[in-house]
């Protein structure tokens, strides 16, 4: 969803990290923010106090930063990233079931969805909160795929970031790769089906996939 579908990775969650960090005299910078794109709450923290020490004003940076991110949220409007909807229409053209995998928290990825206009698109979502273990485990993807009743081979992963590929290629899953300001590393991006800057470049990968397929 994050950084994806949405343009939340830059317009809530790192430039709100930016302030509030910067209102407690303890800045962080976005090098270090793309780091923790796509993961869980606890491996944003484990981060934050890894690098920054145990005594980093943890709780009361979030406070301040989730504050922030919800006004947005309830008041705001959340941007689409480029493409998204004429993505997510060729999807509905072509039959395709969609579901949103995201390490958000349900309510919070709810009020997302909602928000930029898109919740009704998606045929099933599983939250940060629905999987004992989040990205990179490959949890969170495998339950949509048990979900559907589809083959892992059936199944194409989307994801921007570097936790969101480990956690496909841990479940031996194909992959597009949408890059935007998460961190990558060279396996993410060799191991994609495809590396591109934006989601409608993929649909000509899916469109012959369906004509190969096709009757089988």
């Amino acid at each position: 969803m994050d950084g994806l579908l949405l343009d939340t990775e830059r317009q809530m969650y790192a430039r709100f990290g930016l302030e509030a960090s910067a209102e407690l005299g303890k800045p962080l910078d976005l090098d270090f923010l793309t780091t923790v794109m796509g993961g869980s709450r606890e491996l944003y923290r484990e981060r934050v106090l890894s690098v920054f020490g145990e005594d980093y004003p943890y709780e009361e940076y979030q406070r301040r930063r989730w504050e922030k991110i919800n006004n947005m949220i309830d008041h705001g409007k959340i941007p689409l990233r480029p493409g998204v909807i004429e993505f997510l229409d060729f999807c509905n053209e072509q039959g395709i079931l969609k579901a949103v995998a995201t390490s958000t928290q349900g309510e919070v990825a709810k009020k997302c969805l909602n928000n930029a206009g898109i919740a009704g698109y998606f045929d099933y979502m599983v939250s940060g909160d629905m999987v004992v273990k989040t990205k990179p485990d490959p949890e969170i993807f495998l339950k949509p795929i048990e979900h559907f009743n589809v083959l892992k081979s059936e199944a194409l992963v989307f994801e921007d970031s570097h936790n969101g590929a480990q956690a496909a290629i841990n479940g031996n899953l194909r992959y597009v790769l949408v890059k935007d300001l998460a961190f990558l590393v060279e396996e993410d991006m060799e191991k994609a089906e495809l590396l591109t800057d934006m989601i409608t470049k993929a649909i000509p990968l899916i469109k012959e996939e369906n004509e190969r397929t096709a009757g089988v």
